[in-house]
């Protein structure tokens, strides 16, 4: 066990979690809890995490003085440099919240907060399918698709905290309505609930009766599960919609590739989940439009992390700001490398 420890801080938008972890990724204790009791505010909900993270700290019979820091993991837009969280759509009614001024008052110690992507996308680096990468791309394919960048061997945020929004790049114009207001964007065409929406539209010619079955009989009840659940049982139409948006995410994948010339690109959640399914269409689009140069340094390959990802994440915040580019060899990786035996949990 590591001499300092981290307490690590996971906000979701139905769970939060408390992980007590350490510099090699373990984790020693964890407790969660709901987020969003409809009558509970910001403040009453930051002071119920503190009060679990005090209560397994004394548990653990673990001072403050003990620990190295407090990072802190939740959906974005929010302010690095002051802790400040700004309207999640995730969190409703947590409009700019003072993160790290509240619980810094409560701990005493540093406390990080970020983006829960950009927060992924370091664990993966550290602890994960990025080990020994100096430039990694990471992607979520979930039930949005964003992501983070680590560059040079360091996390890069951009100018405002917004780099990695890598679902919104334009693909198709006037392509399906995305959640940000713009078409056509790859969120919109390769995301969890857009998997989702072309099982619902294929279902007025008559199809994917085996993702209806497995829906419980109500078509509006599909989620992308459903699809690939069906898919790995051979259903033709639903192993055509995963084509379809392994197509997109690896044209998306490759206009990434030839911007970052990363060494890995790493996927999460679907991509995990589906296997070949997905990550075939994935390496041929990317064959089809990326720099054959290119790819012969970069491999694409599933998240490693599973269920573990969330509480890494947060602890992975205060290994990069404690000692930032630390974890990186310059080393080649094979071409399109797939880890398939790694699982990650959870999609839409």
């Amino acid at each position: 066990m590591a001499d300092k420890l981290i307490l690590g801080v996971d906000i979701g938008g139905t769970k939060s979690a408390v992980a007590l972890g350490n510099r090699e990724g373990e984790i020693i204790d964890r407790r969660s809890e709901l987020t969003l009791p409809l009558e509970r505010s910001p403040q009453e909900a930051l002071n119920s995490l503190t009060k679990i993270a005090k209560e397994m700290l004394k548990e653990n019979k673990i001072e403050f003085d003990q620990l190295e820091g407090v990072g802190v993991s939740c959906g974005g837009p929010l302010d690095t440099k002051t802790g400040t969280i700004f309207a999640p759509p995730n969190l409703p009614g947590w409009v700019a919240v003072p993160v790290k001024q509240i619980l810094e008052e409560s701990f005493k110690i540093p406390v990080i907060v970020e983006n829960d992507a950009n927060a992924t996308a370091l664990a993966e680096w550290i602890f994960g399918a990025g080990r020994g990468a100096r430039n990694v791309v990471f992607l979520t394919m979930g039930t949005g698709i964003g992501g983070g960048l680590i560059l040079d061997g360091k996390l890069y945020r951009g100018t405002n905290d917004l780099a990695g929004e890598m679902g919104h790049q334009t693909l198709l114009m006037n392509g399906p309505l995305c959640g940000c207001g713009k078409r056509g964007c790859l969120e919109a065409l390769a995301s969890g609930p857009a998997i989702a929406r072309l099982a619902r539209e294929s279902m007025m010619y008559g199809r994917h009766k085996r993702v209806v079955v497995l829906a419980g009989g109500n078509p509006e009840d599909i989620t992308a599960k459903h699809v690939v659940d069906a898919a790995k049982e051979g259903d033709h139409f639903a192993i055509q919609i995963l084509e379809e948006a392994g197509t997109y995410m690896g044209l998306g994948i490759a206009n990434l590739i030839q911007i970052l010339n990363p060494e890995i690109v790493i996927i999460g959640t679907i991509a995990v989940h589906a296997g070949d399914l997905v990550m075939n269409p994935i390496r041929s689009a990317v064959e089809e439009f990326a720099w054959k140069r290119s790819l012969e340094v970069c491999s694409i390959v599933p998240a490693e992390l599973g269920d573990r990802s969330q509480d890494l994440a947060a602890i992975a915040l205060v290994i990069e700001a404690t000692n930032p580019g630390h974890k990186f060899t310059s080393s080649p990786v094979p071409l399109f490398q797939v880890r398939s035996e790694h699982l990650e949990e959870g999609f839409c």
